[in-house]
């Protein structure tokens, strides 16, 4: 079966890439299928469309090329997988997943609020759990071309995505910054991370 999800199995007109039948392979014995759903509809089509992302015109703000699509899919499967309490990979998963081993081996936060996403809020509604999990991006797709890429999605809580709107999340943490000091909270003016 080329495509896990049933509306791209049954909609869609475009093959998957073949690197994602041997991924597929390796997911289905470790992921629940509602997961494997989430990324491959999160990866590889535009939200309400039955349609590969690729097979949009290039100007449109959700288009990304099937290596795109590919790279993000490994990229929020890698994400997944690196939440707290999630299943162990295999070695071969290890290397399909991450071959240029440029993703993190850090166990997986929301980059708005720092919380350690738990392999279990995968499974919460998205339509009405404020800490289900969403891909989200690092900057928002109404700010560039070709933004659906490894570089620039996420896993987010629905609530810190609806938050970070149209900002990006530097400056969605600037502006709960302003919010608080008008409610009479002392920020510190130093934003830098720090380690405790």
């Amino acid at each position: 079966m080329p495509w896990h999800y049933w509306v791209l199995r049954k909609f869609a007109t475009a093959e998957p890439p073949k690197e994602w039948e041997k991924i597929l392979e390796e997911l289905e014995g470790i992921l629940p299928a509602k997961y494997i759903d989430k990324i491959e509809v999160a990866s590889f089509s535009i939200r309400g469309k039955r349609i590969a992302r690729w097979q949009f015109k290039e100007d449109h703000p959700e288009y990304s090329t099937k290596p795109n699509a590919l790279r993000t899919a490994e990229k929020l499967n890698w994400l997944l997988l690196k939440s707290r309490n999630a299943p162990s990979i295999s070695k071969l998963l290890i290397s399909l997943l991450n071959k240029d081993r440029k993703f993190t081996e850090e166990i997986t936060s929301c980059p708005i609020c720092k919380e350690i996403i738990n392999y279990d809020d995968f499974k919460r509604s998205g339509r009405i759990d404020p800490i289900s999990i969403q891909m989200g991006y690092l900057i928002p797709l109404s700010r560039g071309k070709k933004g659906h890429n490894n570089k620039n999605v996420i896993w987010v809580h629905r609530r810190c995505n609806y938050i970070q709107d149209e900002q990006t999340v530097s400056e969605t943490i600037q502006t709960l910054r302003q919010i608080l000091e008008r409610h009479g909270y002392k920020v510190s003016k130093n934003l830098k991370q720090t380690n405790s």
